[in-house]
């Protein structure tokens, strides 16, 4: 079913983002403000906003033309998506900054290997939750109004 261009199309992909990126936002708020995570970000927050650009992003493609079989073969990586979106004109709607880059590119490591989903014990390096808030934020926002869609969402966001 997913692979039906009729049953899977931009408005789709980017309702189903709006809802991950809002439910991303809740548990930030309801888990990360307790005592234990003030200095981390709850894992399940960090996937839930990584799938929330993924879809975004997914979804933009597929609105300049690419076709599903094209964007499965992005996989699970954020990177590559944004760098083909870019290609494809998303900077004339959405500008971000180096910092909110640096926090996506440590998100996209996270995210496309699995380990927001899988355990991998070791040492990780994750995003400050802000930075990727305010870049996943960003995108959604620019990307909605280009699609026609009307929601907005309203994030904590902060100039860097």
């Amino acid at each position: 079913m997913h692979d039906d261009p009729t049953r899977t199309t931009p408005i789709g992909m980017v309702r189903y983002a709006h809802e991950f990126l809002e439910s991303a936002l809740a548990v930030d708020e309801k888990i990360g403000k307790r005592r234990e995570y003030r200095t981390v970000v709850p894992i399940p927050a960090l996937y839930l906003i990584g799938h929330s650009i993924e879809l975004t992003l997914k979804a933009f493609l597929l609105s300049q033309g690419v076709d599903l079989k094209q964007i499965k073969k992005l996989g699970h990586n954020l990177h590559d998506a944004l760098r083909k979106a870019k290609e494809l004109g998303l900077l004339e709607y959405v500008k971000f900054n180096a910092v909110e880059e640096g926090a996506f590119d440590l998100l996209n490591e996270l995210y496309k290997t699995k380990q927001l989903e899988y355990i991998v014990t070791g040492f990780k390096t994750v995003p400050t939750f802000v930075l990727i808030e305010s870049f996943s934020v960003k995108l959604f926002n620019a990307v909605s109004v280009n699609l026609g869609y009307k929601k907005q969402v309203d994030g904590s966001i902060i100039n860097f």
